[in-house]
């Protein structure tokens, strides 16, 4: 046995591939901030249901937010009733059933892998898939994704038996339904997709052969599915007044379909450009899997692959192909669209790199794909140095308007200043994978492909990432109203915190999770100051990079004038808002109700 086959038989596989995804992931899930804008909307619309007790209709603060189904909301609001306290403001709290569906996803993809591949090629092929940069990152963002990709790869996994026995197993597809149901529960009918394109392909494949999937017609289980999804459907229908089902198909499904939704296009070939670091470490082994596909597909009888299963072969390549196709024909795209595809990605990397251990040749495909995991892991060595940190800082300080660039960069100084000890062996792991991938040594390549994502997604996730505060709007924001106890409801000694916060000028979704509910933002912020002495702190978050913020604040002033208030305002501070790319300059201003309390409070 060699020290692969050691690893990949017993518990030890399933607490390796398990650990492997979950440690990658943990410094994401806690040492950084809520993300804009979609991750900060999930959990805020999940903290919802936590503060309002009503569990079936989706709310952003006093909106419905009709655009996904109510299943991740739910395992947010559960995770965080028993991990959070207070006000709920921590955003770890809500990701943890993506980091636990991540880890829970290489799982199901080694037991998809086993009876079709074999044990030896699952394990590698999961490996792959877990360490790989874009699982990792979705296992630490609170949304749907790092938990519908446990399901897909788990109901794939039941179709897969199916398809190779042809026993038409019916506690299999009762499995697959039930698994089914739950995803469509989490993110509506990408479940159907994934699972229905492959079975067409089979299908047609097979020149019409359905006996295999005789099982999954067996009534009781498209019923399950059914009734795990229509009470909620028909309740929600209720609670918003029958829009639920206009804004999540009519809209927000619609829009992705006919255009590119909220200006995420691209061309064809969008997902396949991204793979060199979103499939970072799986790259290495990518082009000579599908060499080595086409060439046994093709070519039956080549004695050189052996026994291989055809049919296992021809479920994975048909769950890889439809879901990469779909995704790369349609408008709207994102990087993480394509997830479901890469547990099958990893399971024909894992084949291909038990077959060239077994002198399979492939070279031309074998440099080409060393090449793109160079391309990938460079970019992931630039990303996580500090040279990266300096340049981007440099490129963005001019685009102030209300401030010099000197004094930008005088401000964000410091954020290039973080150790190197994950990064250098990183770096140095990038080049002994490639190197020992040249000359054929192609588990020690995927060892050393492995280890260089962990360390180097560690350094960007220790080190990197959580020490940007001038990319982080919301964080920035925050440092200037701790200045002035303008926090809500924070300790501030003797000095009263304000119940909430108005900004001016900035409306980003992690404003509003992190602060709290009752936050405003435009176009809800008024520029009149309450006359209730009763009312008072008053706190406003104005970026003075906006011009309409600018105008906004000097209508609130006038009002403060007219009132006789008086004001307090912080340093300014300045940031990258990165959703819109745009500058801001924060300054917090506290209102006090007369000036002697301001006197008092100094």
């Amino acid at each position: 046995m060699t020290w692969i086959d050691r690893l990949s038989t017993g518990w030890k596989a399933w607490l390796i591939l398990f650990a492997l995804t979950m440690t990658a992931a943990a410094p994401g899930v806690f040492n950084l901030p809520a993300l804009d804008r979609d991750e900060s909307r999930f959990a805020q619309a999940s903290k919802q249901y936590l503060e309002t007790g009503d569990y079936i209709a989706i709310r952003y603060q006093d909106e419905f937010r009709n655009k996904k189904p109510a299943g991740i909301h739910w395992l947010q609001a559960g995770s965080t009733a028993v991990f959070g306290e207070g006000e709920n403001l921590d955003i770890w709290t809500y990701r943890v059933p993506s980091w636990l569906g991540a880890g829970l996803a290489v799982l199901a993809c080694f037991w998809a892998g086993i009876p079709a591949i074999g044990r030896r090629a699952a394990f590698m092929g999961s490996a792959l898939f877990g360490a790989s940069l874009l699982l990792t990152s979705e296992a630490h963002i609170s949304k749907t994704d790092g938990v519908l990709v446990f399901l897909i790869t788990l109901a794939m996994g039941c179709l897969i038996r199916l398809y190779l026995r042809k026993d038409n197993d019916k506690r299999l597809a009762l499995a697959f339904w039930i698994i089914h149901g739950a995803g469509f529960l989490i993110k509506g009918p990408v479940i159907s997709l994934v699972a229905g394109m492959a079975i067409l392909v089979l299908w047609l494949w097979d020149r019409r052969d359905h006996q295999w999937m005789k099982a999954l017609a067996w009534w009781p289980g498209p019923l399950i599915s059914v009734l795990m999804v229509l009470p909620w459907l028909i309740a929600i229908q209720i609670a918003t007044q029958g829009t639920y089902v206009e804004g999540a198909v009519g809209k927000d499904l619609k829009d992705k379909l006919v255009s590119a939704s909220e200006g995420h296009g691209g061309l064809p070939g969008y997902h396949l450009m991204h793979l060199p670091a979103w499939f970072f470490p799986g790259i290495l082994l990518f082009v000579p899997a599908l060499v080595l596909c086409w060439r046994y597909l093709r070519h039956r009888t080549l004695e050189s692959f052996g026994d291989v299963d055809r049919d296992a072969l021809k479920f994975i390549v048909a769950w890889a192909f439809t879901t990469w196709l779909f995704f790369e024909l349609l408008l709207t795209k994102l990087s993480h669209y394509i997830l479901p595809a890469y547990p099958a990605f990893g399971l024909l990397c894992g084949w291909a790199a038990v077959k060239l251990m077994e002198d399979a040749r492939a070279p031309i495909s074998r440099y080409l794909s060393t090449a793109l995991f160079l391309i990938g892991g460079v970019a992931l060595v630039l990303f996580t140095s500090p040279w990266a940190v300096e340049m981007l800082q440099a490129d963005k300080a001019g685009d102030f308007r209300t401030v010099t660039e000197d004094a930008v960069m005088a401000q964000w100084q410091g954020a290039s200043d973080f150790p190197l000890w994950l990064w250098a062996p990183g770096a140095l792991l990038v080049l002994l994978a490639a190197g020992a991938m040249i000359v054929r040594k192609i588990g020690i390549a995927i060892a050393g492909g492995v280890l260089a994502a962990l360390l180097l997604g560690w350094q960007a996730r220790i080190y990197v990432l959580p020490t940007q505060t001038w990319i982080q709007a919301t964080e920035t924001g925050k440092l200037a109203l701790a200045e002035v106890c303008g926090i809500p409801r924070s300790d501030c000694g003797d000095t009263r915190a304000p119940d909430r916060v108005l900004a001016l000028g900035f409306a980003e979704p992690s404003y509003v999770l992190t602060l709290g509910t009752q936050n405003l933002h435009p176009p809800e912020t008024s520029t009149e100051l309450p006359a209730d002495d009763a009312a008072y702190p008053v706190v406003y978050l104005v970026n003075f990079e906006d011009a309409d913020a600018d105008a906004d604040f000097k209508a609130v002033q006038k009002s403060a004038e007219e009132l006789g208030r008086c004001e307090t305002r912080s340093t300014p501070y300045y940031a990258l808002n990165y959703s819109n790319n745009d500058p801001v300059a924060f300054t917090a201003v506290r209102f006090e109700a007369s000036c002697d309390e301001v006197a008092a409070s100094q």
